[in-house]
């Protein structure tokens, strides 16, 4: 059996994957699943204030429950527990990169049934949807070094980066506790020293990810040709996957919504079911100068390298 097609957007928070997702699930033989990773431990361990984009707990969910029995049946009855286990040491955080890059090159046992758990997962996807190729908005680049690594998945990475600066109005803002709206519970405003820090670490990490896997399973893509030249991004994306993403140019081009389905993570965007592509460029008239400075004297020579001026 061939293994199943994975297309997995890395880079850091609020930089629109969401959008780039959903946009990518409007093709009929993919399905976007949003932030894969959160899955098992934040909806199939009946946290009620996690939703499907469908509107009900993940837990309750059809779609999701359908997906949790056949991947039962592949792991077995003790899945779960072993599966959180195993993420833990292998993509919870940054702390995990030894244990994936000594266990994963020689292919540890652990590592292996880690693997083989993951590609069951994407295969319980494929079979529920009846899609071919799974779309995961799952950004941390530790993760998607794993998938590269598994030998059971056909991995293809898209390094999305937006600018510094938008993530950092983005963050700044709080939200308060909206269950029906996707927010699970309260945001704090996060320091725009802070984001500038992770958003510098988190595409470099991103960036060593693509180089990684090369050319032929890697392609970076910036948020603002995403939505100002979508046309282009989805001919590159094609190129890079195999597929034939002409149909959803057209949907593009045409102004139509596209539909969120069975999302379990990512912007609460999600959760309007029917998204349409809009720019999203507030930050330009609104950030603070001084969130501005502090993010080049943190980030500067990082958002040039990407190609972003003051």
């Amino acid at each position: 059996m061939r293994p199943v097609k994975v297309i997995s957007i890395m880079g850091h928070g609020h930089s629109g994957s969401t959008v780039l997702g959903l946009v990518l699930g409007g093709h009929r033989n993919f399905e976007c699943v949003g932030e894969l990773h959160k899955l098992p431990r934040s909806g199939w361990t009946r946290d009620e204030a996690r939703r499907c984009a469908c509107g009900v707990p993940v837990h309750e969910c059809e779609y999701w429950t359908d997906v949790y029995r056949r991947w039962i049946d592949q792991v077995g009855s003790d899945g779960l527990e072993r599966y959180l286990g195993l993420q833990n040491r292998f993509e919870r955080s940054r702390w995990s990169w030894p244990w994936l890059l000594v266990e994963g090159s020689r292919r540890s046992s652990s590592f292996l049934v880690y693997s083989k758990m993951t590609a069951a997962l994407y295969e319980a996807i494929s079979d529920v949807s009846g899609k071919s190729v799974v779309v995961d908005t799952s950004k941390p680049p530790i993760r998607n070094y794993a998938l590269l690594l598994n030998d059971d998945l056909d991995t293809h990475l898209i390094h999305l980066i937006r600018d510094g600066r938008g993530a950092i109005w983005s963050l700044s803002k709080p939200h308060r506790r909206d269950v029906e709206g996707g927010i699970p519970r309260d945001r704090l405003p996060r320091r725009a020293w802070r984001t500038s820090l992770r958003w510098a670490l988190t595409n470099l990490e991103s960036e060593r990810v693509a180089v990684t896997a090369g050319q032929a399973h890697a392609a970076r893509v910036t948020y603002e040709r995403f939505v100002e030249r979508p046309g282009e991004i989805l001919r590159d994306l094609g190129r890079l996957t195999g597929e034939d993403l002409s149909e959803v140019d057209r949907t593009l081009e045409a102004g139509e919504a596209f539909a969120a389905r069975h999302s379990v993570g990512g912007n609460q965007l999600r959760m309007a079911q029917r998204v349409v592509l809009r720019p999203d460029f507030e930050w330009r008239a609104k950030l603070p100068s001084r969130d501005e400075r502090t993010f080049w004297r943190i980030s500067g020579r990082v958002a040039q390298r990407y190609g972003y001026r003051r």
